[in-house]
């Protein structure tokens, strides 16, 4: 499994698993001020991005944010109003027809021959790429023994399930090998056990060298496949990372949660809560509800520090107190404080989390 680091200047560098810095590699996608307008409107806006071999990386945007027209563009279905991108190498803008065998796609609608048997459908896209017999059939058994549908290779793909019919675009997108796939929302709309299985494609995918780029409009997809995660705003690129540095991006996000004992009055804390945020600036919420105060840890500073500073307050304060726990922002959160403007963050979400029992 490669990781990355990121240098002063903003580059990329891969990294083997004992943290060695590799020999240069080849982007698979690389786009420098990608720009599409339609009149007035700007779809995307300037658009400057890297994914690598191996790499599977995330663009997460709401519904307009310019991700469906960044993949339109990137394969060639769409050309720029400006800017450069490069597929495996290849120009997109100046070359397209030589960039499109370097890529597979999978989008949101299956694009599967229904009335073709699940053999028929590969042996089609094998003819296509002029794929030498020989060599065709074993790839497609190999493929078809890949997706679990083996036993189903001589059956009408119509009648197959969501998740079946999903499972058979990723392989006929793959039939050529590529070395990036692009996937456009590849899930949606499949039952919990499909998309799980359409992650453990993704998985051996992107350990095979695969670069993946993912859109998607489940968070925890997100979370628990990409390497790297990119928001993208009304057509600009907000902000990228890998989750945790995405997370330290976030003012105020990961919270203390302290559950008081039944007995102490929370409308009486206020002047002893007055005490700890001159030493200690962070917002506080009070949930008469679940008898609970909660602080937002302020934004570059240590857990550790944070957490004995309130409880050296509840001790010198001699506040009761049964039960704390500590929140880590979940990608929603951090999509929400990135992807939105400031003054429409909901600061009501802080510390609002559960003490088990």
């Amino acid at each position: 499994m490669v990781s990355f680091v990121e240098q002063t200047d903003k580059a990329r560098v891969p990294l083997d698993e004992q943290g060695h810095v590799q020999p240069a590699r080849e982007a698979a996608i690389r786009c420098k001020n990608l720009t599409k307008k339609f009149g007035t409107r700007v779809s995307v806006d300037n658009l400057n991005l890297e994914v690598y071999p191996g790499e599977l990386y995330a663009l997460l945007g709401d519904n307009g944010a310019g991700k469906t027209t960044t993949i339109s563009m990137l394969t060639t279905l769409m050309k720029p109003t400006s800017g450069e991108f490069w597929i495996c190498g290849h120009d997109g803008v100046r070359h397209p027809e030589q960039t499109k065998g370097a890529f597979g796609v999978v989008s949101q609608d299956v694009e599967i021959y229904m009335e073709l048997t699940a053999y028929e459908n590969l042996r089609f896209i094998a003819d296509l790429y002029n794929i030498p017999r020989k060599i065709g059939q074993e790839r497609i058994k190999q493929l078809l023994a890949d997706s679990g549908l083996l036993d189903r290779a001589n059956d009408i793909t119509g009648e197959f399930s969501g998740g079946m019919k999903r499972k058979m675009a990723i392989a006929m997108a793959m039939l050529h090998k590529p070395k990036l796939i692009f996937m456009d929302e590849p899930t949606v709309g499949l039952d919990p056990e499909s998309r799980r299985q359409i992650w453990s494609s993704l998985k051996k995918l992107r350990e095979s060298g695969v670069a993946i780029l993912l859109t998607t409009h489940y968070l925890e997809e997100a979370e628990l496949l990409a390497d790297r995660i990119g928001i993208i705003r009304k057509g600009k690129l907000v902000a990228e990372g890998t989750i945790e540095e995405l997370r330290h991006k976030i003012q105020g996000i990961r919270s203390i949660a302290i559950r008081l004992h039944h007995s102490v009055d929370l409308d009486g804390l206020k002047p002893k809560l007055d005490k700890l945020l001159q030493r200690m600036p962070t917002e506080v919420r009070l949930d008469s509800l679940r008898h609970t105060i909660s602080f937002a840890q302020p934004k570059d500073s240590q857990l550790v520090i944070h957490l004995h500073e309130v409880l050296a307050w509840l001790e010198e304060e001699k506040i009761p107190f049964s039960k704390f726990a500590t929140s880590e922002p979940n990608l929603e959160e951090v999509f929400m404080g990135l992807a939105t403007d400031a003054s429409d963050i909901d600061q009501e979400r802080l510390g609002d989390f559960e003490l088990d029992d």
